[in-house]
């Protein structure tokens, strides 16, 4: 090869590298246009995902104040009936004392007449008898009694 081949194949070399060199330089120039636009993308994606949990830790916020307000309303629930229950059992206490009372006058009553009480029927207050069906009994006898 001459001088002259030299150059030109020097020149081509040259060509060739500064081509290369400039088309590395746009790729780059490109892959940070669309690095830019992905962190654009993201940034306003961000912004709507900050939104979406804002609302998802109100709804979350609201969740547990419902589920605390429902275990109050059932230990509320559970407490109303614990003093039913007492209250039933003293009732029912109170009610086995007044029938006894009853059933202790019956026995001091000289107007009492104990065959009527031992066929079923009952006296009330009065001395009056009452067949039994009839509705009234011991229940009845305190009717007039303040509750």
């Amino acid at each position: 090869m001459n001088g002259k081949g030299w150059l030109w194949l020097i020149l081509i070399v040259v060509v060739i590298v500064a081509v290369v060199v400039m088309m590395g330089r746009q790729r780059k120039t490109r892959q940070a246009e669309r690095a830019d636009s992905l962190r654009s993308e993201a940034g306003e994606q961000s912004s709507l995902v900050r939104q979406r949990e804002s609302k998802a830790a109100e709804v979350d916020a609201r969740a547990r104040a419902a589920q605390a307000e429902s275990d109050a309303k059932a230990a509320e629930a559970e407490r109303l009936a614990l003093t039913a229950g007492r209250q039933k059992a003293e009732a029912s206490r109170q009610r086995s004392d007044v029938d006894d009372q009853f059933r202790k006058a019956d026995e001091v009553d000289p107007h009492h007449d104990s065959s009527l009480a031992e066929e079923g029927t009952t006296s009330d207050r009065s001395g009056h008898t009452t067949p039994p069906g009839t509705g009234t009994g011991t229940d009845d006898r305190d009717a007039g009694t303040p509750r």
